[in-house]
């Protein structure tokens, strides 16, 4: 029998990267069955779908943050990025013609779009997919939250709390992140949606017309 070398790490042994990728996966289980733990009465019938595909979405993405290139750093034990918060949101210095002039130009399924929410004087911004894009009406559609028009403007009873805005540093850092502020102030990040973390890690930071590929539903 061949004899392991004195240097080879044994199987069993934890190196740094993976014991990143273990702490992500648990924090990543935990969120989730908290989450499945939630669905609604009407829902449960996909509940056994959902549990079973579980898994194989978070060690999609627990490598997918482990090889995601980004200046955010990363608390493994939360599965989540963290910067510097702003003082208030920045979702608010944006003017409309460039939203309008951005979705013109670089609308198309795949897309990854941030979505301001205000839900009770709470300020979020939330990521997701273009699934159908409408040129000749200017509209693009959400494969979460719906319908929205080139300048933002949301066109759904359904999210008409929200307003889409044009992707840069500033606004998808906050995403990212998690933050959040509370009647204008600075509240504690919410920690992301797995498939908000998917989004994430296909995002380009050098040009966010140009996501990476994968797939996230």
């Amino acid at each position: 029998m061949t004899m392991m070398h004195e240097n080879q790490p044994h199987f069993w042994q934890v190196t740094p990267e993976n014991h990143t990728y273990i702490e992500l996966c648990n924090a990543l289980y935990e969120r989730e069955l908290l989450r499945l733990a939630l669905t609604p009465a009407d829902e449960l019938a996909q509940l056994p779908k959902r549990l079973a595909s579980l898994p194989f979405y978070i060690r999609r993405a627990a490598s997918s943050i482990l090889s995601y290139q980004t200046a955010l750093g990363l608390d493994s034990q939360n599965a989540s990025w963290f910067s510097r918060q702003f003082s208030r949101c920045p979702a608010n210095k944006q003017p409309a013609d460039a939203i309008t002039s951005f979705y013109l130009k670089s609308a198309k399924p795949g897309l990854i779009v941030p979505l301001y929410s205000e839900e009770h004087t709470l300020e979020s911004i939330l990521l997701d997919s273009v699934d159908e894009v409408d040129f000749k009406d200017q509209k693009l559609h959400c494969n979460q939250f719906g319908w929205f028009a080139f300048n933002g403007m949301p066109l759904q009873n359904e999210n008409c709390n929200m307003f889409m805005l044009k992707p840069d540093k500033n606004i998808m850092t906050a995403a990212c992140c998690g933050h959040q502020w509370l009647n204008m102030q600075k509240k504690e990040p919410r920690l992301l949606s797995l498939r908000e973390l998917l989004l994430a890690s296909r995002l380009n930071w050098r040009n966010f017309a140009r996501p990476h590929l994968g797939k996230t539903d």
